[in-house]
């Protein structure tokens, strides 16, 4: 009897370029997910500068993340946003760290799957974020 074994690990690295697709957002931070992994998370902070949570007005009661850039040389600026209509979108991160909680000995009844690994992901360099903004 012959027993065969295979194992896929997934182990990112700091700086690492990855694809994913936008999962949900709030004002803290977005969050990604890799279809098989979904403890992606880009805080605030780490979004490209300068960026801002605000009303969504074409969207009545909804928020969006906008991204202000210099649109050119006549320094008028340009937004891109990312707005509830472009969940699932592709996005292009950049691993800043990777952390493994420790295992609770005890977890509530209703609260959420542990999680063995995190990732924070940053947008805050050029060709990273919403992969349409860059084609």
């Amino acid at each position: 009897m012959a027993v065969r074994c295979r194992l896929i690990m997934f182990r990112p690295f700091v700086g690492e370029t990855i694809d994913a697709k936008l999962k949900d957002y709030d004002e803290n931070s977005l969050r990604l997910s890799l279809g098989f992994f979904d403890d992606i998370c880009v805080p605030s902070h780490l979004l490209l500068f300068p960026s801002h949570y605000q009303p969504d007005p074409e969207n009545g009661n909804r928020r969006r993340w906008v991204w202000e850039y210099q649109a050119d040389a006549e320094n008028q600026t340009s937004g891109s946003t990312f707005t509830s209509d472009e969940i699932s979108a592709n996005v292009r991160f950049k691993v800043q760290s990777i952390s493994y909680p420790s295992i609770p000995l005890e977890q509530p009844n209703n609260s959420k799957p542990f999680t063995p690994m995190v990732i924070t992901g940053s947008l805050d360099n050029d060709g990273l974020g919403p992969i349409s903004w860059w084609e």
